[in-house]
């Protein structure tokens, strides 16, 4: 080979080897003693050259990769391979440690065996790696700690959807194991009630009939333990390059469900108590009213008439006689007025009258003891209420009506009976103060809106208190007309 053409090919090498990302690294094969290395093998192991021509390999290998190393030197040298690699670490010069990838063969050094050994700094990629593999580990963790099964649903482009991962909690939430729920995903509609079954059915229909691929809540029947469970599936979808992607977790509810069940329950009996109490209290009411009126109303009236036939008959002399008389004849008047209003108050007898009339002759009241303005807006024909809602109708309007006394500061309350689809709807509207959105008269110690909203309850209406339209407080009542006048 011409010279000059070599030397210009060992420029180009050289020049090759200097602007090189990997370590090259050229050592004696029998000393082991380090000739040359580029300036990435220098700037990596932290070394100059002249340092790095005093050390061998094993001077910055890791101890535990010694003994492969020099396995794999003796077999270049015994010519059983030409070429070798392996994976090992490299120890800097401040003692940190870093993965390479190295490529080992020999070669001669001008007419000196070498060995030229080219590694790769990989450490980027073996910290991505462990990254990943913890991850994975995580993720494992975490979905086995899940109070429930996790899935994955897999729909590419035109084919139909497929689970593709399914959590080992399979077999305890379902009974069947995950590689077989995988392979059968129908098996889980077969769990399901007959009763659910229409509306698992719709929700799997507008997934596009991916099994397991939507939200849904409903009972599945566990053979194995004679049991219902209550279970529910919530999902995430995703579009990838793979296709569609569902990701979801199935949980069981039951035990939630049965709280809930056993909370409506006992609701439902706080309820039939409270309607019981309210009920037993307006008999009582009634009983009294009647004994107020017929027994003490009539002893009085029968005084009034011996107090006026004495008026009538006593002599002139003495005139103190007459006054007294004529003084307990004023007391048994006053008495007569206060039995009535006793009564009334304890029962209203013109309730027998129908509710707008009771509700005509409650707002003559309180408009005389407050001085409010009152306006009433009823329909023309009879309201078709029974005895207990005319009642509760009649003492909602008039805690409704005490609240606005008590605290609306308003000059005029309204007050509207309106029939629409068999319900009876009650307002009371006034123009005081009002109240902040959200906050009723229940917050606190007050009990006067929590009653209103029992009554209503009791007898299957509902109540709300809020902001008027215009200012001031609205209390609205919807009130169920019994069955045979809606017919």
């Amino acid at each position: 080979m011409d010279p000059s053409k070599a030397a210009d090919e060992n420029a180009l090498l050289r020049d090759i080897l200097q602007e090189s990302a990997s370590e090259v690294l050229v050592f004696d094969a029998d000393t082991l003693r380090i000739v040359q290395a580029n300036p990435s093998a220098q700037h990596n192991l932290q070394y100059r050259i002249r340092e790095l021509r005093k050390l061998t390999p094993h001077d910055f290998l890791a101890p535990e990769d010694g003994r492969a190393f020099n396995t794999l030197l003796n077999l270049l040298r015994n010519g059983k391979k030409r070429r070798t690699a392996l994976t090992m670490h490299f120890v800097r010069r401040d003692g940190s440690r870093y993965p390479v990838e190295a490529r080992l063969f020999e070669s001669a050094d001008q007419g000196t065996p070498v060995f030229i050994c080219i590694a790769n700094d990989v450490s980027q990629r073996e910290a991505s790696r462990q990254a990943l593999e913890h991850s994975a580990s995580d993720l494992r963790a975490i979905v086995a700690h899940i109070p429930g099964m996790a899935f994955q649903v897999i729909r590419q482009h035109d084919a139909p959807p497929a689970l593709r991962y399914v959590s080992e909690q399979s077999t305890q939430l379902l009974g069947i194991k995950a590689a077989a729920l995988r392979a059968h995903p129908e098996r889980f509609f077969k769990l399901i009630l007959e009763d659910d079954r229409a509306d698992y059915q719709a929700r799997l229909a507008e997934a596009g009939g991916g099994h397991l691929s939507f939200n849904w809540e409903g009972r599945i029947w566990m053979e194995a333990w004679k049991d219902v469970k209550w279970v529910n599936i919530r999902v995430g979808q995703r579009e990838t390059p793979e296709g569609t992607i569902w990701d979801g977790i199935m949980l069981n509810i039951t035990h939630s469900r049965q709280v809930e069940a056993e909370i409506r329950r006992s609701r439902a009996q706080l309820a039939a108590l409270a309607a019981h109490v309210e009920s037993v209290k307006e008999q009582e009411r009634l009983s009294l009213a009647r004994e107020v009126h017929d027994d003490l109303g009539g002893n009085l009236t029968a005084i009034k008439i011996g107090l006026s036939w004495l008026l009538r008959n006593l002599p002139p002399d003495p005139p103190q006689w007459l006054k007294r008389t004529a003084y307990l004849d004023k007391v048994v008047d006053q008495t007569i007025d206060a039995t009535h209003r006793i009564a009334s108050s304890l029962r209203p007898p013109v309730l027998d009258f129908g509710i707008v009339s009771a509700i005509e002759w409650q707002l003559k009241r309180f408009r005389q003891n407050t001085d409010i303005v009152c306006e009433l807006r009823a329909p023309g024909e009879t309201i078709p209420l029974g005895p207990d809602a005319d009642i509760t109708v009649f003492r909602i309007v008039q805690e409704a009506l005490t609240n606005v006394a008590k605290h609306a500061r308003a000059s005029k309350v309204k007050v509207v009976l309106t029939l629409q689809q068999g319900e009876l709807q009650v307002t009371v509207t006034d123009n005081g103060q009002g109240i902040q959105p959200g906050h009723t008269q229940t917050h606190g110690n007050g009990f006067g809106v929590l009653g209103m909203h029992e009554r209503a309850i009791a007898l299957g209406g509902e109540l709300s208190v809020q902001p008027g339209k215009r200012g001031g407080t609205q209390v609205s009542l919807r009130m169920p007309l019994p069955a045979a006048a809606t017919e």
